[in-house]
């Protein structure tokens, strides 16, 4: 469900996690006034509480929900670990015929409920690719590489260890700026010679992001999964992903983060907001090779720490093949 408040577009989800008490502790709500039986509700953590993002004048990322006539803000960049994989969460109610307001914390409790990242390498980096095989596994991180050129073995060694292989384009190319028998001969034609070795490229990723909006209709007709680049991130459902053919993924490359501690920021804020929203929810997310020097690349402490803030907030691994 889509929705606009103050102007801004956000997604409007359910939530997934519940911190409920049980039947018989659970108080008589007919007993308590609006706002006390509010604040209860919000504190179990409710499924029945609407939540979204959006973000702020300021570009800050703002997590809300609504129930009835109150309207909850949660802090997740100030939630503090309580024990055993729970955090306390402050969060602001606001009486939308009141306006009355009051602070509260609920203790949250990540469970595994289909919520994951959709993780991707791009180009040809194989060799230094093929070296972190051991720390997917330790996370138990499956992946898809979106490869360039011709079929290699790689291709054959990354399945073998769980992982998904994409197509990237023959050269690399800006797609927008070839001729029309370029573009087939970047994108289409080597597809068959992946897929007569065995490997199935069902999803493709656009050279530096750049497409025009008929080739996803031309690409589709090859691959069932098209991805796009930016910076900025955004949620799907799966069936988003399948009816629509095309993704978004962030950037999580070097060349955004001038220290170690504005990606870990910006990786438990991501994170965050897309395991407390909602159930079932998917974030694509990209860089290129595993380097602590390149731009185009993530370090590989910062790789370790996005698969561990992950495995802590009980996230899934999803491989582009696993959406369809």
């Amino acid at each position: 469900m889509k929705k606009i408040i103050n102007g801004a577009y956000i997604v409007c989800i359910f939530a997934s996690m519940s911190c409920a008490t049980s039947a018989r502790d659970k108080p008589p709500l007919s007993a308590l006034s609006p706002l006390e039986a509010a604040l209860y509700t919000i504190k179990q953590n409710a499924p029945e509480i609407e939540k979204y993002f959006l973000f702020d004048e300021t570009g800050a990322l703002i997590v809300e929900g609504k129930t009835e006539n109150f309207q909850v803000r949660y802090d997740l960049q100030n939630i503090q670990a309580e024990s055993a994989g729970s955090y306390w969460v402050p969060f602001t109610v606001l009486c939308l015929e009141t306006g009355a307001v009051q602070e509260d914390i609920l203790l949250w409790k990540p469970q595994k409920d289909g919520a994951g990242l959709l993780l991707s390498f791009d180009d040809d980096f194989f060799d230094t690719w093929e070296r972190y095989f051991d720390l997917f596994d330790r996370y138990n991180a499956h992946v898809t590489f979106f490869v360039l050129g011709t079929y290699t073995s790689f291709s054959d060694k990354a399945i073998k260890r769980g992982h998904d292989v994409g197509y990237h384009s023959l050269r690399h190319s800006n797609l927008p700026k070839v001729s029309r028998q370029t573009f087939y001969a970047e994108t289409v034609s080597p597809a068959d010679n992946f897929r007569n070795a065995g490997v199935p490229l069902v999803s493709f990723a656009y050279p530096f992001g750049f497409y025009e909006p008929w080739m996803h209709e031309e690409l589709l007709k090859t691959y069932k999964i098209l991805r796009g680049f930016n910076t900025g991130f955004q949620l799907y459902r799966k069936t988003d992903i399948t009816q629509n053919g095309f993704v978004f993924s962030k950037s999580i490359d070097n060349v955004l983060f001038t220290q170690d501690k504005d990606f870990m920021a910006e990786i438990d804020r991501i994170l965050r907001t897309l395991k407390f929203i909602g159930r079932g929810l998917i974030l694509p997310v990209s860089s290129h090779t595993i380097s602590d020097t390149a731009d185009w690349g993530i370090k590989p402490r910062r790789l370790e720490y996005l698969l561990q803030t992950a495995n802590d907030l009980q996230l899934d691994f999803y491989r582009y093949k696993d959406i369809l």
